[in-house]
């Protein structure tokens, strides 16, 4: 389609080129309808065909939805709810293209660059989870920033101990910190496309 485009989610700033190529796309016969919504989807971050629902993001190429909560803060445990009354849950970054495409996005994004953000990731008895929809299961891929996890200190579990996956601001490459749950931080939640 637009390849520009892909590698502008991707954290590419090729946008001015993305436009041109889509152009011409369209004039030789693309659909309109079709890439205009793309692009209005990308540069706004409005899901523009409405599948995933208001205030939803659908990631291109993808079936996968996310709400990024920037008008309130919640402790791990309140966000996870809160993404559930949404029918929803937080989100799982369990490959390298959802690190990479989540990087991306917040870095085009000027809102969602400046904070930490609550991810679905957490630790039990010394092993890292997703929290998924039914069930919960183990972290194969990991994006830690330098030094972490370093929850050393604290025993899992007690006060002070951060047990907790957050995505750091743009400062620290959006990259991973394990947090005190108890801390109130804005949350993304994910949902698959329905």
């Amino acid at each position: 389609m637009c390849q520009d485009v892909e590698r502008w989610v991707k954290g590419v700033d090729a946008v001015g080129g993305c436009v041109t190529v889509c152009i011409s796309d369209i004039d030789r016969g693309g659909s309109i309808r079709g890439m205009c919504e793309f692009l209005f989807m990308l540069l706004t971050g409005v899901d523009a065909v409405g599948g995933c629902g208001s205030g939803w993001i659908l990631r291109p190429g993808s079936q996968t939805c996310y709400n990024f909560v920037t008008t309130q803060k919640a402790s791990w445990s309140q966000a996870q709810g809160l993404c559930r009354d949404m029918q929803s849950h937080l989100a799982i970054l369990d490959s390298k293209d959802d690190i990479v495409w989540m990087k991306g996005y917040r870095i085009h994004h000027p809102v969602l660059r400046d904070e930490s953000y609550w991810i679905g990731g957490y630790q039990k008895d010394g092993e890292w989870l997703w929290a998924g929809d039914i069930v919960d299961y183990p972290m194969l891929v990991f994006d830690w920033s330098d030094n972490n996890p370093d929850n050393a200190r604290y025993p899992e579990g007690s006060p002070g101990s951060q047990d907790c996956v957050s995505q750091y601001p743009a400062s620290a490459h959006f990259t991973w910190d394990d947090n005190s749950c108890t801390n109130k931080l804005r949350f993304i939640c994910e949902k698959d496309l329905k």
